[in-house]
């Protein structure tokens, strides 16, 4: 690893990520040349299916600023399956549709409701394997914001990938 990279200060949490996670993310970071800033967690959210602290069967995921969009990691346990072995698809949904929304949420401070999705699954999503979340946006037009995600297996292939276009509260 580079020297001169000073990594971002992780949130204390009562679910940090696991020590995969964490060193897929500073593989990422290493790659990009800086450290992504952690979007902050709020405790009025805390019961968000995605990313809510005391949700007890939430999927607690953190979330990590980009210079052009977000970053997410996941690892889906056997409690997230459909057939055997698989994540389940909706599931995999929530991934792609948090990471669009949470990132315009808590970047711009304004509220963003899926107003449209696109999807496409290509590959599945093995239980117990890391995958990452990316998203970014792809334009704007006064409070409609249309963006777009993805879900890559471990081996880079896409698993999932979305198009989203997303009402911004006024």
């Amino acid at each position: 690893m580079s020297e001169d990279l000073v990594f971002g200060k992780r949130a204390a949490t009562k679910h940090p990520l696991s020590e995969e996670e964490e060193r897929l993310l500073r593989q990422e970071e290493e790659a990009a040349g800086y450290a992504f800033e952690e979007i902050e967690k709020e405790k009025e959210y805390g019961m968000c299916f995605a990313c809510g602290e005391e949700n007890p069967i939430g999927l607690h995921l953190h979330f990590f600023k980009m210079k052009d969009g977000c970053i997410a990691f996941f690892t889906p346990k056997a409690e997230h399956q459909s057939y055997n072995g698989r994540m389940h698809g909706g599931l995999i949904t929530v991934l792609l549709d948090e990471i669009m929304g949470n990132y315009l949420f808590r970047t711009e401070r304004k509220p963003a409701y899926t107003a449209r999705m696109d999807l496409r699954f290509r590959a599945p999503v093995i239980i117990g394997t890391v995958v990452k979340c990316r998203a970014a946006v792809v334009k704007r037009k006064g409070r409609l914001v249309v963006m777009q995600a993805q879900v890559f297996n471990p081996d880079g292939s896409v698993a999932a990938e979305a198009e989203a276009h997303m009402m911004q509260k006024g």
